[in-house]
């Protein structure tokens, strides 16, 4: 019975690697004491496990997996990375290069003392460092290094078997490391993450409200009567500046025709006008203006919830409180988001590239505000696959280019190649935003099934081999792994403290950035109770996906 199973599988692979992917994203969300391996790690110990059967993956599976998933990293970070090598983020960009090179350093000095081979140096650097596209990058310079199928495939399985090894330490080890050391250093993260959001509140009470925006989490229309003497003669924007929250004056209804007033636009006794804001904030209109009133005329608004990508240079490096005093009348913001994580919304909180900002208002006010700020991301299930293909064929084309330099033949490599391509089609999209879209739907199905469909075939591949590795490396390996994790991060810490100076909750947020560990940056989230680390996150997020999978080809090549 289990013989023909085994016979079953070999015959159609496809069955084994969907094992892998349903099994391991079961053992991924299993949390003990609080921490889960994570997708990634789950369906390498699934296919290691299940991969014992010896059944052969087709490697075009894995080869295709792997580019969907790293040019669509590329494309996420692209924007960020670009804009901050022009103006944004230098000490950011200087955490990432110093995090970078220390991590490179230290895993080079721990392959050579533990005498590890080039694909176990690589996975431990891929596992400790939680960098799983370097991985791919990795498998791709064993192949160019002229040695026989056997040594390669016995390298390969190396690379997936000190991933494994180290990659649980690398996370768990370093959600604990972030919880621990603001303690250790005195510092109360809650509390300074509160200064720090008044600060760029401009030292107003939380909730932050900077002028235009309000963050409700809906909004309210009502018509009111104006039959107060303070508010005869007064324009729009008078009006508008009496109530000590956002309001917005949407319709006025005189002598029965409704118009949309302008700024300017004087009010008068008898007129009837439609305010927009938060539920809570229309409480003063009665007092500041006169009695509600039921008018369907004049409450005929239509509303509209956008998500607009941030692309306009004259917004990019402005305030939220800058752009408050300009633009955006009428509308309410809900949220804004950077490379898929939540910001901060203060006065002081500035916009880069492609932010994306969720706003809610009258149509007409919203589509004005996109006009100013950039492209409205509108729903959508479509993607710009002509992209993606030519995007992957160039990728790829440019990363098996190889230039030798002091004997050692130096590539991007497939995986760096399409990496590449990748950042370079998503700045082309944030410089024209009709071109290469690829909605955040499918750039989830892209990274993450992408991403662990081509973990299931390394680990697949690397199983027949997996436990000879694991017995003669094991123990070496875990202890390497914790010291790889823990060193760069360690340095890091003093380099922004003492160097660079950075704000503790940036540095933190920082730190998870350049180590590319998502998990980390959430329970530092946690712990501070607030979004603030992931102001510090995101630049170097972007940096730390390019470096940290370069080094899978650097290190195959030093190490060999």
């Amino acid at each position: 019975m289990v013989h023909d199973f085994i016979e079953l599988c070999r015959s159609y692979p496809q069955i084994v690697i969907f094992m892998a992917i349903g099994i391991g994203y079961f053992i991924g969300k299993i949390k003990i004491f609080g921490f889960n391996l994570g997708s990634t790690a789950g369906v390498l110990l699934a296919a290691l496990v299940v991969g014992q059967m010896n059944v052969q993956v087709p490697p075009l599976v894995k080869t295709i997996s792997f580019a969907l998933f790293i040019f669509t990293i590329g494309y996420k970070v692209g924007p960020q990375f670009f804009g901050a090598l022009k103006k944004e983020g230098l000490n950011y960009i200087w955490i990432s290069i110093f995090f970078a090179i220390v991590g490179l350093i230290v895993a080079i000095v721990l392959g050579k003392a533990f005498h590890f081979d080039s694909g176990t140096t690589a996975g431990l650097m891929a596992g400790a460092l939680t960098q799983s596209s370097a991985i791919g990058t990795a498998e791709g310079a064993i192949k160019h290094l002229g040695v026989s199928s056997v040594q390669q495939a016995t390298l390969m399985s190396n690379v997936a078997v000190a991933y494994a090894i180290t990659y649980i330490f690398g996370t768990g080890g370093l959600i604990i490391f972030f919880k621990m050391v603001p303690k250790l250093m005195g510092v109360n993260l809650k509390q300074e993450a509160i200064k720090l959001e008044q600060e760029m509140s401009g030292g107003t009470a939380l909730p932050q409200e900077p002028g235009l925006f309000s963050w409700q989490s809906r909004l309210n229309l009502r018509a009111f009567k104006v039959s107060n003497e303070n508010a005869n003669g007064k324009t729009v924007s008078q009006i508008e500046a009496m109530f000590p929250h956002e309001v917005a004056v949407e319709n006025l209804k005189r002598d029965g025709k409704v118009t949309k007033p302008e700024e300017d636009t004087v009010i008068k006794l008898g007129d009837i006008v439609a305010l927009v804001g938060g539920h809570d904030k229309l409480i003063d209109a009665k007092d500041l203006i006169g009695p509600p009133v039921e008018d369907k005329d004049a409450e005929d608004i239509t509303g509209e919830i956008l998500k607009i990508c941030v692309l306009n240079k004259d917004a990019v490096g402005k305030t939220l409180g800058e752009i408050s005093e300009k633009y955006g009348h009428g509308c309410f913001l809900k949220m804004l988001t950077r490379q898929g994580h939540e910001l901060p919304l203060t006065k002081n909180t500035v916009l880069s590239k492609c932010d994306l900002l969720q706003v809610a208002g009258a149509q007409a006010d919203v589509e004005s505000f996109v006009k100013y700020l950039g492209y409205a991301e509108r729903p959508t299930v479509k993607t710009d696959l002509v992209m993606v293909g030519w995007g992957c064929v160039f990728g790829t084309l440019l990363g098996i280019i190889t230039i030798p330099l002091l004997g050692i033949p130096i590539t991007l490599g497939v995986g760096g190649g399409v990496l590449v391509a990748g950042l370079v089609c998503g700045w082309l999209r944030s410089l024209r935003p009709t071109f290469g879209q690829i909605p955040g739907p499918t750039q989830w199905v892209f990274t993450d099934l992408g991403l662990n469909l081509f973990i299931a075939c390394v680990g697949l591949v690397a199983a027949p081999r997996a436990l000879h590795a694991l017995q003669t490396t094991g123990i070496a390996l875990f202890l390497a792994g914790v010291i790889l994790t823990l060193v760069p991060h360690i340095l890091s810490l003093f380099f922004g403290k003492f160097v660079l100076k950075l704000n503790p909750v940036l540095l933190f947020g920082a730190l998870t950035g350049a180590g590319t560990i998502t998990a980390a940056l959430n329970a530092l989230k946690e712990e501070a109770d607030s979004p603030m680390p992931a102001l510090g996150y995101t630049v170097p997020y972007a940096f730390g996906n390019v470096f940290l999978t370069v080094w899978g080809t650097v290190i195959v090549n030093i190490m060999r």
